[in-house]
């Protein structure tokens, strides 16, 4: 199971080798018309060696994300009571005050998943990372946000139409917030990108978070404990695939 030495987008081990990576990570055409190929195993097998190293910096990046929400909600939740919106027994108040929580959640989520992202993606490639990554998608707001809407609604309707094409859609976009914050695609652009190469290996793609979210089910039985192992193992699979498809541009740190 060894494929480091002829595969190109295998972390690097040196710097040497991390300026050689750089030259050869392919623009994202190059990546589409090239193909790709991965076994479900090899890809958790490589996220779950990465684990040890970045649990604390992954866990903590999530807790961020959390207690950042949480005092969104907060504060909006006061805002709305001095304005005397929060009368849910009005229909008019209680469908406006849903979707502003609806809109803040989307604002606070996308620039903070996507730097979590970022933190798996450069992990992947054994490039330096830290917590401020965290927040580094906040300047890409607006990308970020576009996109998540586009493909909330769009696998909505999936969803709505038969199921089926929304289970396609879900595991069509996987990448495309990842795409916006690494190689600072459009919306349609991240949308259209991801789609067309996990199109490729759809189906293996659909088994690797199959297996990913039973594992994490199973990790939720003790108090939910498990999850400080199963976030960070998905979050660095999603970076290893997204390695193994696009490979990744080296940085500056």
């Amino acid at each position: 199971m060894n494929n480091s030495e002829s595969n190109p987008y295998t972390p690097p081990i040196s710097l040497s080798h991390r300026q050689s990576l750089s030259e050869q990570t392919p623009t994202i055409q190059e990546a589409l018309a090239r193909g790709y190929d991965f076994g479900v195993d090899n890809v958790i097998n490589q996220a779950w060696a990465m684990v040890k190293g970045s649990k604390g910096l992954i866990i903590s990046s999530y807790l961020l994300m959390y207690a950042a929400l949480l005092l969104g909600m907060m504060g909006l939740a006061v805002a709305l009571s001095a304005l005397d919106l929060l009368d849910t027994d009005k229909t008019s108040n209680s469908f406006l005050v849903e979707q502003l929580f609806n809109l803040l959640s989307a604002a606070l989520t996308y620039p903070f998943l996507a730097g979590i992202y970022l933190i798996g993606i450069r992990r992947a490639a054994e490039q330096s990372v830290s917590i401020n990554l965290v927040f580094s998608q906040f300047n890409n707001f607006w990308p970020l946000f576009v996109t998540g809407l586009l493909m909330t609604m769009m696998i909505a309707v999936g969803f709505m139409l038969l199921v089926v094409p929304g289970i396609y859609l879900s595991i069509a976009y996987l990448l495309a917030i990842p795409l916006v914050a690494e190689r600072g695609l459009s919306p349609w652009q991240a949308l259209e990108t991801s789609r067309k190469a996990i199109n490729q290996h759809w189906f293996k793609v659909f088994g690797l978070f199959f297996t990913l979210g039973l594992i994490t089910l199973v990790s939720i039985i003790p108090l939910g404990i498990g999850l400080i192992w199963t976030l960070p193992l998905i979050t660095l699979s999603i970076g290893v695939l997204y390695r193994i498809i696009f490979g990744v541009q080296t940085t500056a740190n």
